[in-house]
């Protein structure tokens, strides 16, 4: 052989359409994007000093960082007095920042401590209203055009919240938002912009919202005729969140075009539409202050007095690390990246923010939904809806049409040369059966020739063509495989991907939670295995050897096997396409399916490029790689291979050699070259390789990078177990499919499957085979596979610890209160049982004492579904007033090291007032009821029925009614009790758009200590069942009506106050220490505060004894709820 012969075949080896270099180049492809993706998702480094201040206007990074280590000095709820301490701080910075700027008459501060307001809200559960002062920042930096305008253009609104959850120091929730606020304010005051900017710097978003409400409600926003009202209609805003514990934050969802836009100006941008569309789903649950924003009536125009509408703007957050989220490890030291981080947040809040803040285009196109994605953290492509719904259109009505009648074009081309060579063809357009009847078999050329005749005395055979495709004919069983199989291998391998997620399910479901990875592997590798081993199953006329190197199709032409895969895969998207298109006209959803519409048109222009090629006859009559044995003959005949320097050249008119029936099939040459004229798909398919698999594996890549870290920690939220898996699942299938045509035509190589098979195996081992030893991480009493918990993937637990009040059992014991202590654990009933409350020693207490123990998944709260709670009494019997005898076994809390005070109590001259209902004598609080009718109810007995509620908490600023039987209306008010003024003429408003007209919980919120609140209820009209009573009161006596009217009505709730301050969370703010005055904060002048500590003791011990895998979060506002029933 020629070295030019031999260079050739080493091409066409290593180029040819074969197992080996398909599976090298499938193989290659895949690392490759993976890698890249994992690589570009990395926190970039901290630009030089020089840097900042030339390119990016002065931010500096080193005085955010400074800030945000006093933000995370300890905990700062908004009903603390550390929230007090940190509000003056960061008043103080935006102070000093005007200070030193030369925009003092266009830069505008506004402490405020007037707004309040009313709202239902989701946080309390279903008929919930909320009533809330508000004490944000705001900060107002007029723009340029604002002074160039008669009409000027609307404003830009940046927010964040400082306040954080009681068991966090909310470093990354939002602590770096609010820095990163600090540093946008410094510089729009040294590079005024063209737009005016907005600051809101708010509190109290984390129990409701209501810092965001409460903007809303400022005479700034809603106010047409204040001096500086702020024209908010049809701003943009930009959201600064934390749902994690550092990392890259991610843009997760935006209203508009415009907002979206806005991130182009970024230099690293991370953004996916899937992110919203799995908020608008319920795949991943959290509130934040954008779904505020963006209510229908949150704004005014400016010129028409009824017309309202949202805000258009984007939310921006950190999202990975969920397990640390409102817990001990969202502070500094546990912070992923650190100041790289936080520059993460910082420079691209900055870039969008610049853009917005200096833009001058008006187009409506910018106010339409907007499809958007990242490319490897340096691109972000955007467009709008429209866009992607007239792709939609244009794609399933053009595309069919186009390839049939370029499927029509290449056959009658296909017919035309055959005709001419006078030869039979292959021609892979056309739909028909490729395998012939038992008389007839292949040349090595991979021509169709008759079996020669069985006749004795004639030796000689002359081969005959082959009968048209085009002759009607029954299906054949080869003919149903090759159309159907890869709608097969899809269903199966979705049934597979689905029997996996029931296995994680039921026999590991947490192994998600600290090892994503093992369900990952575990999910690609299985999907890669079925359509391997689907796409080429065994035929009763082929020798199937497992695993084997060549593909196993009897009777079907590598490319032709292709090619048909390929139509079916498009024939797959073009009914996903479908699907997309009336999602989004009906539904709003097409962002969901972009993807599709994306290898839709991938795959399209595959099949042109095939159709084409075939129209000039390339790979007309492509290689065969089929071993053929008649069923009575089980020998494995070699290779009949003929070469190009035999003595006789072997050509289409050439006998059988041995005048035997021809049982191996093969090419002339073992690189896959054909004999005939027709050149081979070498480069070919390598194209289209390199076309179909990349860019849908970059997309799932993309979306796994984002996606996975933000649902495998959500199921101990309360999301379904499922919804992890499931996510994961579907990633590795989407993943796995863009390889079928490849996989189908050219299987996987057997070493790669072996491989594969070894990786699922010990993932499948690992996670459901019950483990010991330290390699595990196995820890007494679990049972499962690998242990799934760590430090750096923690299990969150829900606290909370309820003291239930009521009259002592003794009528003459009037001042004695009976307290029942009970604490509460929100988890996985499986962990929280076996291997955390064997660890506190008030349980242990408890069950030694024979006392209430209980652990339960029922009556567990909605947003907490398919979680469990334990609750262990410590302590029930009469507690003097006076005195509180607290021990460890109690774990009774503390309100406050000062005694009750008359101040927290209604005004004395209420002592004399005739009362419905009033409270038991306690440290916690006092509340009083009065039947009343207000001016809005007239005095026929269909009136409805009304009650004042004064309600006073000692050291708290955050109490709530329930009723059982939902209120009407309501009002709020708060006095000081030492001197009462309740304004009778008071509204019974909420806020436009948060009406309702059932109401079972009233959440209290008072931006003052010591405040007592005045409640206002309206019950509706009389209704059939209605509990109705003659002596309701006679229990006990100081509760007794002052109205002795038999048959009325009775109303019946509970009255209850919160506390968030512990001993330990509370460090440095010398609240115990009453004649202290020093400051936690560096630099700041003294205050006057409530010099007044609480203790919580169980929650104390939780901290201290809580295995060192886990870490507690609160469960609702309070960490401590005392409360009492009422009925009246």
């Amino acid at each position: 052989m020629s070295i030019s012969a031999k260079i050739r075949t080493f091409f066409a080896r290593i180029t040819g359409f074969l197992t080996l270099p398909v599976t090298t180049v499938l193989v290659l492809v895949y690392l490759a994007v993976t890698i890249s993706s994992l690589v570009t998702d990395q926190l970039r480094p901290v630009p030089s000093k020089s840097t900042l201040k030339s390119r990016y206007g002065g931010l500096d990074v080193s005085e955010a960082y400074d800030d945000l280590h006093i933000i995370s000095t300890r905990p700062h709820p908004y009903h603390s007095h550390a929230n007090d301490a940190l509000r003056n701080y960061l008043l103080r910075r935006v102070r000093t920042i005007r200070a030193q700027s030369d925009l003092r008459d266009s830069f505008l501060i506004y402490d405020d401590v007037t707004t309040s307001g009313a709202w239902t809200s989701a946080f309390g559960g279903t008929g919930s209203a909320t009533y809330f002062q508000g004490n944000n920042i705001l900060v107002k930096i007029r723009g340029t055009a604002e002074s160039d305008s008669s009409t000027p253009p609307s404003a830009v609104l940046f927010s964040a919240h400082f306040d954080c959850v009681s068991t966090s120091m909310g470093t990354t929730d939002a602590g770096m938002g609010v820095a990163t606020l600090l540093q946008l304010i410094k510089y729009f005051a040294t590079h005024p912009p063209r737009r005016t900017v907005l600051f809101n710097i708010n509190n109290g978003e984390e129990d409701g919202l209501n810092g965001a409400h409460a903007f809303l409600d400022h005479p700034w926003i809603n106010n047409r005729s204040h001096p500086e009202f702020v024209n908010l209609f049809g701003s943009t805003f930009i959201n600064l969140e934390g749902a994690g514990s550092g990392g890259r934050p991610l843009m997760f969802r935006a209203t508009d075009l415009r907002s979206v836009k806005s991130w182009k100006n970024v230099d690293t941008p991370h953004a996916n539409i899937i992110s919203a569309e799995a908020f608008n789903l319920g795949i991943i649950r959290s509130y934040t202050d954008y779904s505020v924003y963006t209510s229908a009536f949150a704004v005014p125009k400016p010129l028409e007095s009824d017309t309202f509408a949202p805000l258009r703007g984007l939310d921006f957050a950190f999202y990975r690390g969920r397990s640390k989220y409102h817990t001990k490890f969202d502070s500094i030291p546990f912070l992923e990246g650190g100041d790289q981080a936080l520059w993460a947040m910082m420079e691209p809040t900055w870039a969008a923010g610049v853009a917005l803040a200096n833009d001058e285009t008006d187009s409506p196109l910018l106010e339409t939904k907007a499809v958007f994605l990242e490319l490897f953290n340096a691109a972000l492509i955007a467009f709008p809806l429209t866009y992607l719904l007239t792709f939609n259109i244009t794609a399933l009505v053009v595309g069919p049409i186009s390839l049939i009648l370029l499927a029509v074009a290449e056959s009658a081309l296909a017919r035309s040369r055959a005709a001419k060579r006078q030869r039979p063809t292959f021609s892979p357009s056309v739909a028909g059966d490729e395998t012939e009847s038992s008389s007839q078999v292949l040349s090595p050329g991979g021509t169709v020739v008759d079996e020669p005749s069985a006749e004795p005395e004639d030796h000689h055979i002359q081969p005959m063509v082959s009968r048209s495709r085009w002759i009607a004919r029954r299906p054949s069983v080869s003919s149903v495989w090759k159309h159907g199989r890869f709608w097969i291998a899809l269903i199966l391998g979705i049934a597979a991907q689905a029997a996996l997620v029931a296995g994680f399910v039921n026999l590991s479901p947490f192994v998600v939670y600290g090892y994503p990875s093992i369900p990952i592997l575990s999910s690609f590798t299985f999907a890669i295995l079925i359509l391997s081993l689907v796409l080429s199953p065994t035929l009763s006329t082929t020798r199937f050897k497992l695993l084997s190197r060549a593909p196993t199709t009897a009777n079907v032409p590598a490319w032709t096997s292709f090619r048909t895969l390929l139509v079916h895969g498009y024939i797959f998207t073009w009914i996903l396409v479908l699907i997309a298109t009336v999602s989004i006209t009906q539904f709003d959803l097409g962002g969901i399916f972009y993807m599709a519409s994306i290898c839709n048109g991938l795959l399209w222009l595959s099949a042109v490029i095939c159709a084409i090629a075939g129209c000039f006859g390339i790979a007309e009559t492509a290689e065969l790689e089929v071993i053929q044995v008649s069923m009575d003959d089980t020998r494995e005949p070699e290779p009949a291979v003929a070469h190009a320097d035999d003595e006789h050249e072997a050509n289409e008119r050439t006998p059988l050699v041995g005048r035997k029936r021809l049982r191996i099939v093969k090419n002339k040459s073992k690189a896959g070259v054909d004999p005939v004229e027709n050149p081979q798909p070498y480069v070919l398919w390598i194209l289209l390789l390199l076309l179909i698999v990349p860019v849908p594996l970059i997309l799932v890549s993309h979306m796994a990078i984002f996606l996975i870290p933000s649902v495998n920690q959500t199921l101990i939220d309360g999301s379904p177990v499922m919804v992890p898996y499931a996510v994961i699942s579907l990633l590795s299938f989407i993943a796995s499919l863009p390889a079928i045509p490849f996989i189908g035509a050219r299987r996987v190589h057997r070493y790669l499957l072996w491989i594969l098979g070894f990786i699922w195996v010990v993932c499948i081992g690992i996670a459901w085979i019950p483990w010991s030893g330290q390699w595990a991480g196995s820890v007494e009493g679990f049972e499962g596979g690998l242990f799934p918990f760590s430090e750096q993937a923690p299990l969150k637990v829900f606290f909370q610890q309820k003291v239930q009040l009521s009259s002592s059992s003794s009528p003459s014991a009037v001042e004695d209160t009976n307290a029942k202590v009970v604490t509460t654990l929100v988890g996985p009933v499986l962990f929280l049982e076996r291997m955390i409350l064997p660890y506190l020693p008030s349980y242990l207490h408890s069950v030694a004492d024979g006392r209430e123990v209980r652990c339960s998944e029922r009556d567990i709260d909605e947003r907490k579904v398919g979680l469990g709670h334990c609750s262990w009494e410590t302590f029930n019997a009469g507690l003097s007033t006076t005195t509180l005898n607290v021990n460890e076994s109690t774990m009774i809390p503390v309100p406050s090291t000062m005694a009750p005070s008359t101040a927290a109590k209604p005004n004395k001259d209420h002592e004399s007032t005739s009362w419905t209902w009033k409270s038991t004598k306690n440290p916690w609080f006092e509340a009083r009821v009065q039947s009343k009718t207000f001016n809005s109810s007239t005095n026929s007995s269909s009136s409805p029925s009304g009650a004042r509620f004064f309600v006073a908490g000692n050291n708290s600023r955050a109490c709530r009614v329930y009723f059982d039987r939902p209120i009407h209306k309501f009002r709020v008010q708060t006095i000081d009790p030492t001197k009462v003024i309740i304004d009778e003429d008071a509204g019974w408003e909420v806020q436009r758009g948060y009406e309702s007209d059932s109401y079972n919980l009233v959440r209290l919120w008072s931006r003052e200590w010591d405040r007592t609140f005045v409640l206002d209820v309206q019950w509706g009209p009389s209704s059939p069942g209605i509990t109705t009573s003659s002596n309701v009161h006679s229990k006990h006596p100081q509760q007794a009506l002052s109205n002795p009217n038999t048959m009325e009505e009775t109303h019946s709730g509970r009255v209850a106050c919160e506390w968030v301050e512990y001993e330990s969370g509370m460090i440095g703010m010398s609240l115990s220490d009453l004649s202290s005055s020093s400051l936690p904060f560096p630099g700041e002048d003294n205050i006057n505060q409530v010099a007044s500590g609480s203790r919580m003791p169980a929650f104390e011990e939780v901290l201290a004894f809580l295995p060192k895998w886990a870490a507690v979060s609160k469960l609702t506002d309070g960490l401590v709820e005392v409360e009492e029933k009422f009925e009246f």
